[in-house]
């Protein structure tokens, strides 16, 4: 129950305790020391509700964006599977080397595509991998039929389409002006939450200080936490130190298809055993011919 409950990466949890920490020792010091700048006014029921307003509308914005780029990496899988089973039709129907070759550079584009979205460099590298099946398509096209060298190169330009959206996707930032407004109200109100009296006046008992600490605490976590997960949203493909984030796509399925891929190819440079030699016919107990 409790894996079922608690999923999920916990580092914007983690990375957000800090600053909710300072916000509460501040708050403390003005309890105690009663500098206190504005009494508690219904406006700041209005205020959290705009601010949360401004950030449901990112979170809304940014996880559209999320899941779309959660389908690139399989439709990169999938068409790299597509092209191997091109070239395994080819290489046992007309036993060209050149489907061996394709099916390697397969595997080095697959592996080029999952080190690129890790360590966010070699975008050149990953093009000019998947141009270079354009050799053994050359040959591939006087000999096997038009129709399959059509669907080969259709399916090398979606890998490249898939690869420069995600690049667009890591480069571009989902309405920037929208992040601007949603920090600075989130900065502002946390400030108006630790410097106004939000108790009765002259009201200084612990369980009173205790719930205040407690309600500026949980309101500072949520926007902190949600202005983090927005701004980790718009970038689904960061990998911080090569690992993946609180809200980065999963690549396991890239992985998954660079082992297959590798297996198809090893089993293809396997030589096929050689055919048993037939039993001699025995010869004892047949009669001989009659002259």
């Amino acid at each position: 129950m409790t894996r079922s409950l608690f999923r999920g990466n916990p580092r914007l949890l983690i990375a957000a305790a800090p600053w909710v920490l300072v916000v509460l020792v501040v708050k403390l010091v003005i309890e105690v020391t009663d500098a206190h700048l504005f009494q508690l006014s219904p406006l700041l029921a209005g205020a959290i509700g705009a601010e949360v307003f401004i950030l449901g509308f990112l979170l809304n914005g940014t996880a559209g964006d999320f899941k779309e780029a959660e389908k690139l990496p399989g439709e990169v899988a999938a068409a790299l599977e597509t092209i191997a089973d091109e070239c395994l039709i080819t290489d046992k129907e007309f036993h060209l080397p050149e489907a061996r070759t394709a099916l390697q550079q397969l595997v080095e584009i697959s592996r080029s595509v999952r080190g690129w979205l890790v360590h966010d460099r070699g975008l050149d590298d990953v093009l000019t991998d998947i141009r270079a099946l354009n050799e053994p398509y050359r040959v591939f096209a006087p000999v096997i039929q038009a129709g399959f060298t059509t669907r080969l190169k259709t399916e090398q330009s979606n890998i490249r389409k898939t690869v420069l959206r995600m690049d667009t996707m890591r480069r571009t930032s989902y309405v920037a002006a929208g992040y601007l407004i949603a920090e600075v109200t989130a900065v502002l109100l946390m400030f108006v939450l630790v410097v106004t009296e939000l108790g009765a006046e002259d009201s200084h008992e612990f369980k009173e200080v205790v719930t205040q600490l407690v309600l500026v605490g949980l309101i500072s976590y949520l926007l902190i936490y949600l202005v983090s997960l927005i701004r980790d949203l718009d970038n689904p493909f960061e990998y911080q130190d090569g690992q993946p984030g609180a809200a980065d796509v999963n690549l396991e399925v890239l992985e998954r298809n660079e082992d297959r891929l590798r297996a198809l190819l090893a089993s293809l440079e396997t030589p096929a055993p050689a055919p048993a030699p037939a039993a001699p016919v025995p010869t004892e107990g047949v009669a001989e011919p009659q002259p």
